[in-house]
């Protein structure tokens, strides 16, 4: 008992080391199951912007066909519109 009452300040001590760790430990398994989900969105976020892009690309290239398409098709029109009024006739 006499060990206790004139180390009780270091005992005190130790324990508060001890009680400071073990919430550290615990906040820290928290903070990393939060990091954990959060890293989880981030990827299946990234994943969705990337399907996202992927078919943004796609479509850009099927409205490119069809720019084309539509402009030969005029280009026919206005070639078919000048022989039938007589601008197509070489003299």
């Amino acid at each position: 008992m006499e060990m206790i009452s004139s180390h009780w300040d270091q005992i005190l001590l130790l324990g508060a080391i001890v009680y400071h760790a073990a919430r550290s430990y615990a906040l820290l398994s928290e903070l990393r199951k939060d990091v954990d989900s959060l890293q989880a969105d981030n990827h299946r976020l990234l994943d969705w912007t990337q399907k996202q892009a992927e078919q943004i690309v796609e479509l850009r290239a099927e409205v490119n066909v069809l720019n084309k398409q539509v402009t030969s098709l005029w280009d026919f029109t206005n070639s078919i519109r000048d022989r039938l009024n007589g601008h197509g006739l070489k003299h």
